[in-house]
C-alpha cells in the first residue's frame, strides 16, 4: 500500500507548475509595463559610464615580488638557542605583509623619496572642474576654513602632511601573499607609470633596509649584552680564586692525593694499628699476670713463658731441687735428727724463701709490664680521639674547599660560553642575512590597467538593467491594491461577482454600456433564481470605496427587473440616498428604460441614519429598528443595507442575524491588499457569508498595462460586441 500516493498526485506538481509558470509571466509582465522606467535608468546608467570613460584619467599597475626563506634564519644563528613557540611560515608571511602595509614604511617611503616636499601633480579634469565651481561658489575665508577643518589647510605641519602622503601612498598599494610559495606581491596603482615603478620599488627596498637594519641591531645588542655578562664573570671568577687562596693560607688545609686520603688519615690508620697492637699486648700481659697469681696462689710455681724465662727463677728452682733430694737422702741414710739433715732443712728453707722472694719480683715485674701496655693503650687511644677530630675538621674544610672550587670551575664555564657567544653574536652582526629577497623588482608598466570602454559601457548597461528592474520591482510591490478577479481567490479565496469600470472617463457612449453590463452581471451572479438573498449588507475595508454607488446602481438595476428595494444607508451622518442620488443622470443614461421614470423610482424607497457614532451607538438594537426591518421584509423583495467599514465600526457584528448575505466592495489599486484579508477573516469570525466580491472603479486603459486575465481583458478585447448591440 502505497501512503505517499495522494502526495504524488500529478495534480499538485500541475498546481506548482502553473504557480511558477504565472510568477514568471507576472514578473516578465511588470518588466513590460516599467519598459519606459528601465530603459530610462539604463540609458542613464551609461551616460555616467561613458562620462566616467571621460573624465576619469586612465592608471598604471606595476608589481614587486618578495621572495621568504625562513630556513636562512635558523642557520644563521650558529646553532643558537632557538625559540620554543613554532609558527607556521604562511603566518610569518601574513606577518611580514603586515609590515610591508604599515604606516611606519609608509612614512618611511615618504621621507626616502621626498614625496612630503615636492609640488603636487597636477590636477585632472575633473578636480579643476570641481576646484574652479568651488571658488565660484564659496568665498576665500569659507573655503580656508573648510580646508583647515579637514586638515588640509596652509597650518598643516610637516608630520600630518606626511601622515596625509602616507595614507595616500598606502589607499593605492595592495599586498598580496602567497603562503604556500611564500611570496608577497607588491602592487602600486597610479597614473603615473614611471611614479608607480618608482613608489612601489621604494616599498620593497625600505622593507628589506628595515629589516637588515632591526637583525642588525638585536645582533649588536645581544654582542653588547653577552660583553657585560662575560666581564662580570670574570670579575667572579677572580673573587672565587682570591677566596680559594685566602682559605688554603688560612686552613693551611692540604688537598687530597691521587688515593683519595691525606696525612692526617694516614697518621689515622697507622695509630689505630698501633693501639689494636698494644690492645693485644695488654691482654696477654693480663692473663700472664692471673696464671701467675693464680700459681703462686696454689702453692705452685709459674711456668716460665708466664715469668718471661727469668734465669734466676729458674736457678733457684734447680737449687731448691738439689737441697731437696740432698736432704732426702741424708734423711734415708742419717734419720731426721740427724744434724745434717738439720742443715740440709735449712738450706732448703733458705732456697725456697729466696724462690718466694723471687716469684714475688717477677710478679710485680709482670704487673709493671701490665700497667705499662694500658698506658700505651691509653695514649694510643687519646691520638686516635685528637687524630678523629682532626679528621673530621678536616672533612669540613674539604667540604668548603670542594665547594669554592665547584664555584670556580661554573664561573669558567660561564665565562668560556658568554665569550663564545658574544664572538657569535660579533660574526652574525656582520654576516646576518636577510629572510627575504626581491625576486623580481617593478619595471614601469606600458599599458593602462583601467577597464576597457567596452567592458566599461558593458557594466553600465547591466547596471542600468538590474537597477531599472530593482525600481520596477519596488514599485510594483508598493503598489499592493488588488487589480483582477483572479487576484482575489488566490490570496482570499473569495469570488469576485462584478468588475465595475469607472465610468469618469467614459459618461456617455460605448463605455456606458459596458458598465450596464457590468452591473447587470453582479446582480445576476449575486441573486440566483432559487433562494435569492433578501438582506444584502453591503460593506468595504475603509471609506470611500464606493457603497453608495454600487448600492444605487443594483438598486436601479432590480427595479428594472420588478424587483421592490428598499436602500437603507447605515452610514453615521450621510444625506439621503433618495435626495443625493449619485450619478442618477448617468445611470438613467445607462439602463435600459423600462416605462417611465417615475414609476421606476416609486418602486426604490431609501432609508438614512441621522445620528452619529457618538450619540446613536444602540440605533441597531432599538426595537423600533426590528419593527421596521419586519415590516421591510414584508414590503421588500431586496433590501440593500449600506454600513460603515466593517473594521472601523461594529455595524456589522450587530447586523450579523438580520444579513442574508454579504456584498464586499473594494476599490480597484488602492485598498491594501492586507486590509481586505483582515476584513474577510472578520466577516468570516462573525459567520457572515459573503456572497461575493466587487471590484469597483476599474480603469479599463490602466489595467490593461498590467495583463489581467479577467473580465475586464474580455471587455477591452471585444468592443464590437458592444457596438453592434448598441
Amino acid at each position: 500500500m502505497d501512503f505517499f500516493s495522494e502526495m504524488r498526485a500529478p495534480r499538485q506538481s500541475q498546481a506548482l507548475s502553473r504557480y511558477y509558470d504565472a510568477a514568471t509571466f507576472d514578473f516578465l509582465s511588470m518588466l513590460w509595463r516599467r519598459r519606459g522606467l528601465i530603459l530610462g535608468v539604463t540609458c542613464g546608467a551609461v551616460l555616467v559610464a561613458a562620462l566616467a570613460l571621460v573624465v576619469m584619467p586612465r592608471r598604471y599597475a606595476t608589481d614587486l615580488v618578495l621572495q621568504f626563506d625562513f630556513t636562512r634564519d635558523d642557520t644563521a644563528g650558529g646553532g643558537g638557542k632557538s625559540s620554543s613557540v613554532a609558527l607556521e611560515a604562511s603566518t610569518l608571511v601574513e606577518s611580514e605583509a603586515r609590515i610591508i602595509r604599515s604606516l611606519a614604511t609608509a612614512r618611511a617611503v615618504v621621507s626616502r623619496l621626498g614625496l612630503d616636499k615636492v609640488s603636487e601633480k597636477p590636477a585632472s579634469s575633473l578636480s579643476s572642474l570641481v576646484a574652479g565651481g568651488v571658488d565660484l561658489v564659496f568665498p576665500p575665508w569659507v573655503r580656508e576654513t573648510a580646508r583647515e577643518f579637514v586638515g588640509l589647510g596652509g597650518s598643516t605641519s610637516p608630520p600630518a602632511l606626511r601622515d596625509v602622503v602616507a595614507q595616500g601612498l598606502l589607499s593605492s598599494l595592495t599586498v598580496g601573499n602567497d603562503s604556500k610559495a611564500y611570496l608577497v606581491t607588491l602592487t602600486y596603482r597610479d597614473t603615473d607609470p614611471d611614479r608607480a615603478a618608482l613608489i612601489v620599488n621604494a616599498f620593497g627596498t625600505e622593507y628589506l633596509r628595515r629589516k637588515m637594519e632591526a637583525s642588525t641591531s638585536a645582533s649588536q645588542r645581544s654582542s653588547q649584552w653577552y660583553g657585560v655578562q662575560a666581564q662580570e664573570a670574570r670579575i667572579n671568577l677572580a673573587r672565587i680564586e682570591k677566596e680559594i687562596e685566602e682559605f688554603r693560607v688560612r686552613t693551611g688545609f692540604v688537598e687530597l692525593g691521587q688515593d683519595g686520603a691525606d696525612m692526617q688519615q694516614q697518621q689515622l690508620r697507622d695509630v689505630l694499628t698501633q693501639i689494636n697492637a698494644a690492645s693485644a699486648t695488654r691482654l696477654a700481659e693480663e692473663m700472664r699476670l692471673r696464671r701467675a697469681q693464680e700459681s703462686i696462689a696454689a702453692g705452685n710455681v709459674p711456668q716460665a713463658t708466664d715469668l718471661g724465662g727469668s734465669p734466676v727463677v729458674q736457678a733457684l728452682l734447680d737449687e731448691e731441687g738439689k737441697a731437696r733430694r740432698a736432704l732426702d737422702e741424708m734423711i734415708s741414710m742419717a734419720g731426721d735428727r740427724h744434724p745434717a739433715v738439720t742443715r740440709l732443712r735449712l738450706t732448703l728453707t733458705s732456697v725456697q724463701d729466696r724462690l718466694k722472694k723471687q716469684l714475688a719480683q717477677s710478679v710485680a715485674n709482670i704487673e709493671t709490664d701490665v700497667q705499662a701496655a694500658r698506658a700505651t693503650e691509653t695514649a694510643l687511644s687519646a691520638r686516635v680521639a685528637t687524630l678523629q677530630t682532626k679528621s673530621i675538621e678536616a672533612r669540613g674544610l674539604e667540604g668548603q674547599l670542594r665547594t669554592l672550587q665547584a664555584e670556580a670551575t661554573a664561573a669558567r664555564d660561564r665565562v668560556k660560553q658568554l665569550s663564545d657567544a658574544q664572538q657569535q653574536a660579533s660574526a652574525v652582526s656582520e654576516l646576518r642575512p636577510v629572510i627575504a629577497q626581491i625576486l623580481a623588482p617593478a619595471e614601469v608598466p606600458s599599458l593602462p590597467n583601467t577597464p576597457g570602454p567596452g567592458l566599461v559601457l558593458s557594466l553600465g548597461l547591466l547596471t542600468g538593467l538590474a537597477a531599472g528592474a530593482t525600481l520596477s520591482f519596488m514599485l510594483e510591490k508598493r503598489d499592493r491594491g488588488f487589480r483582477s478577479e483572479s487576484e482575489f481567490a488566490l490570496e482570499n479565496h473569495s469570488s469576485c461577482v462584478g468588475l465595475l469600470p469607472k465610468l469618469e472617463h467614459y459618461p456617455n457612449g460605448l463605455e456606458s454600456l459596458v458598465f450596464a453590463e457590468a452591473v447587470r452581471s453582479t446582480v445576476a451572479e449575486l441573486f440566483p433564481p432559487t433562494n435569492p438573498p433578501k438582506v444584502v449588507l453591503i460593506t468595504s475595508s475603509a471609506p470611500g470605496e464606493g457603497k453608495s454607488f454600487v448600492a444605487s446602481a443594483m438598486a436601479r438595476v432590480l427595479t428594472v427587473m420588478g424587483q421592490r428595494v428598499l436602500v437603507v444607508d447605515g452610514s453615521p451622518r450621510r444625506l439621503l440616498l433618495g435626495e443625493n442620488f449619485p450619478h442618477e443622470a448617468l445611470l438613467d443614461q445607462c439602463l435600459p428604460q423600462v416605462g417611465d421614470s417615475d414609476s421606476a423610482a416609486t418602486s426604490i424607497a431609501t432609508v438614512r441614519r441621522a445620528s452619529g457614532l457618538r450619540d446613536g451607538q444602540n440605533v441597531y438594537s432599538n426595537p423600533a429598528f426590528e419593527a421596521m426591518l419586519r415590516e421591510a421584509r414584508a414590503r421588500y423583495d431586496v433590501i440593500l443595507f449600506e454600513v460603515a467599514p466593517v473594521l472601523l465600526s461594529a455595524d456589522c457584528a450587530l447586523l450579523r442575524e438580520h444579513a442574508d448575505t454579504v456584498l464586499h466592495v473594494v476599490k480597484w489599486n488602492d485598498t491594501l491588499r492586507t486590509t481586505v484579508s483582515a476584513t474577510l477573516d472578520h466577516l468570516t469570525r462573525l459567520g457572515l457569508d459573503v456572497g461575493g466580491i466587487v471590484l469597483n472603479g476599474v480603469d479599463l486603459e490602466e489595467q490593461g498595462r498590467y495583463n489581467a486575465t479577467d473580465r475586464g481583458q474580455a471587455y477591452r478585447n471585444y468592443k464590437s460586441f458592444y457596438q453592434a448591440s448598441a
